[in-house]
């Protein structure tokens, strides 16, 4: 009976789709081989990619102008090991070893910069600095050395203009914290060679890391189909919902965390700052997402500043913060906005079925290769359970209905709640909800008889 259950045919799906992730369509070509790398910006992420390098025994130089930077990040590389080695899970030695693997430059004229064979541009995202980077990175790189950008909205081919070889550039983008979380998605810009494409996939497969290939758009896979599972999060937040009424629907269809939760982890201002650098990024069908700019504005950044949509002060557990509620509630007056009672089935299906909308459309439009690498992206890179096989596994396959259900319920919560052109049926979508519902129509064949 289990061996036979949605749960088993969910983890068949996932054994295969993890082995399908390295095939890159149309490329054959060799991969160049990393020997050295140098990481761009010592923050965070700059110092998580730096340890999956050294993790590995690839040498590698962590790039910040910053000397304190350098030094509070080695600092924290060096705390993250010391707590390996104090748990059993890693020796003396190996912590030795991988330190000497790291490296550090205040300039990319520093000697050691100019023999890398890879480079990982992992600063603030905002574009102009990046291409000024990237300009700096054509300048002193060796030929045929990759440019790589850990951008995770930004337009690769935008990056790749301030370069004289965009066929050499592309985009690795890990997530955080880089060291500990298992995805990686490689994005293929418009001019990134076969060669490029296949270094990069074999560098995450070197890595330790699930190697997903994207195409080049905004938020590329995973985060594209993220921004209308958390803008309508807010919306519901306006209409009625308290935080914990928007994550608990979520948790319980098995996620570690809702999507507010999911918010303040990452912090509040990351959304925020993307909607004020790129104001073209919603249209004149798109509902604005106002409130989550006024929580911003409070100075509410979640963890990192101890008060998000949940409240941090004593520790890293999200509780309920009255302040929270007073303040949504005031906002919705504000608005214009009556305020009702919302059922966790139409919290659940307006943060989810936008997300699996927006991966028909990436199918669609050649951003993903194939429906089990977007499955692949929302099991590494965002805790979606195993058990259910990845969004559009369980969209297709377990969630009631199937995709004939999933059309319409797009159609009637579009017209409900005009929020966003996520709500619009991806043409794939309909064209396999038509053919589902034709395969559910069809009469049973007769039973052959003696």
């Amino acid at each position: 009976q289990l061996a036979a259950g949605p749960e088993a045919r969910a983890l068949q799906h996932v054994f295969f789709a993890e082995r399908q992730i390295s095939k890159v369509v149309g490329v054959d070509a060799p991969p160049r081989p990393i020997e050295s790398a140098a990481v761009i910006g010592a923050g965070t992420m700059g110092g998580g990619i730096a340890m999956c390098f050294a993790n590995k025994g690839i040498p590698v130089t962590l790039v910040d102008k910053s000397p304190e930077a350098l030094e509070t990040r080695i600092g924290g590389i060096r705390a993250a090991y010391e707590a390996n080695v104090a748990k059993g899970k890693l020796s003396e030695d190996k912590l030795g070893a991988r330190m000497r693997c790291i490296t550090t430059a205040t300039s990319l004229d520093d000697p050691a910069c100019s023999t890398a064979d890879l480079y990982v541009e992992a600063v603030f995202e905002r574009l102009e600095l990046k291409k000024a980077i990237f300009k700096e990175l054509d300048a002193i790189a060796k030929p045929g050395a990759l440019l790589c950008t850990n951008t995770s909205t930004l337009d690769i081919d935008k990056i790749a203009s301030a370069t004289s070889r965009p066929q050499d550039v592309c985009g690795t983008h890990f997530f955080s914290p880089a060291n500990i979380m298992p995805l990686l998605e490689n994005v293929r810009g418009s001019a990134s060679s076969g060669e490029t494409l296949a270094t990069v996939m074999a560098m995450g497969k070197k890595l330790g890391k699930k190697a997903v290939l994207a195409g080049n758009c905004f938020g590329f896979i995973g985060n594209r189909m993220i921004e209308g599972y958390c803008r309508e999060s807010y919306f519901l937040l306006e209409e009625g919902c308290v935080p914990r009424d928007v994550d608990a629907p979520v948790r319980a269809l098995g996620l570690a965390m809702g999507p507010l939760q999911m918010q303040d982890l990452a912090g509040i201002d990351i959304g925020y700052n993307i909607r004020k650098d790129q104001p073209d990024l919603y249209g004149p069908a798109d509902r604005y997402p106002l409130l989550a700019d006024r929580i911003a504005e409070a100075g509410r950044l979640g963890q990192k500043t101890k008060a998000g949509w949940y409240d941090y002060a004593a520790g890293r557990n999200p509780v309920d913060d009255p302040w929270v509620a007073d303040f949504i509630e005031k906002f919705s007056a504000e608005q214009g906005v009556t305020r009702r009672a919302i059922s966790a089935e139409e919290v659940l299906d307006r943060c989810m079925l936008p997300m699996v909308n927006e991966g028909f459309k990436c199918l669609e439009e050649g951003i993903a290769q194939r429906e089990s690498d977007i499955d692949i992206v929302f099991l590494y890179g965002y805790g979606f359970p195993r058990r259910l096989g990845g969004p559009m596994h369980w969209a297709r396959h377990i969630r009631e209905g199937g995709l004939p259900k999933l059309a319409a319920d797009l159609q009637r919560y579009g017209a409900e709640h005009p929020n966003g052109t996520y709500w619009t049926p991806s043409a794939l979508l309909l064209e396999e909800a038509a053919v589902a519902a034709e395969a559910e129509a069809a009469p049973e064949p007769a039973a052959a008889t003696a």
